[in-house]
C-alpha cells in the first residue's frame, strides 16, 4: 500500500492538488493501513481477504495459502473476494476487485455469449 502511494506521489506532483487534500489521502491511506494491520483474520475467508489486502494478487494469495497448508485454488480465492462482503475490509477489496477486473469480466460476457446461441 506505501508503495502504491508513492507510485501515486508523482501524480500529485503533477496535479499539484492542495494540502487539504494531501492531508485526506494520507488519513484515508491511514485508515486502511490500520483496518488491515487490525483485521481479525479468524476463517480462511478472512485470511483470503486479508492476503488479498496485502498483495493485490490472486496468485500470490493462493501461494501464501497453499504454503500454510490449505487447500484453495484461484477460483475460489476469486469467488471469496467477489462474494457478498461480510466486512469493512472485505467490501473495500471488493469493490477495487471488480473495478479491476471490469473489462476481463465484460469481454468474457460478450464472448459466452456467442458461443451460448
Amino acid at each position: 500500500m506505501v508503495e502504491s502511494f508513492l507510485n501515486r506521489r508523482v501524480v500529485i506532483l503533477k496535479t499539484l492538488i492542495t494540502v487539504k487534500k494531501v492531508k485526506e489521502e494520507v488519513e484515508r491511506l491511514q485508515r486502511y493501513i490500520t483496518l488491515v494491520e487490525s483485521y481479525k483474520a479468524d476463517t480462511v475467508e478472512k485470511q483470503i481477504i486479508k492476503n488479498y489486502a496485502c498483495s493485490n494478487s490472486l496468485a500470490k494469495v493462493v501461494k501464501v495459502m497453499t504454503d500454510e497448508g490449505y487447500s484453495v485454488d484461484h477460483q475460489y480465492v476469486s469467488s471469496v473476494i467477489s462474494g457478498k462482503p461480510s466486512d469493512e475490509l472485505h467490501r473495500i477489496i471488493r469493490t477495487g476487485y471488480m473495478k479491476r477486473t471490469k473489462p476481463s469480466r465484460k469481454s468474457h460476457r460478450k464472448s459466452s455469449y456467442f458461443y451460448s446461441n
